[in-house]
């Protein structure tokens, strides 16, 4: 991830729900990863949607999953 989509201030807000889970589980956070991102953002585009996936080690399609259930 060279271009940070999300302040520091937010991903310090999704690491704190990641350190909720083990550390095997950490898309567990997922949900919670993308109501900061959309408090942040004001909305969810793909390419954040994306980079939540990425930062949370899973596919896109299941955040896409997530975000659209």
């Amino acid at each position: 991830m060279n271009e940070l989509m999300l302040t520091t201030h937010s991903l310090k807000k999704i690491d704190a729900e990641v350190a909720k889970y083990p550390p095997e589980r950490k898309q567990s956070a997922v949900m919670m990863a993308l109501i900061i991102a959309q408090d942040e953002k004001g909305w969810l585009s793909t390419e954040v949607m994306d980079y939540v996936a990425k930062y949370l080690g899973m596919p896109s399609v299941a955040v896409y999953e997530v975000a659209t259930f």
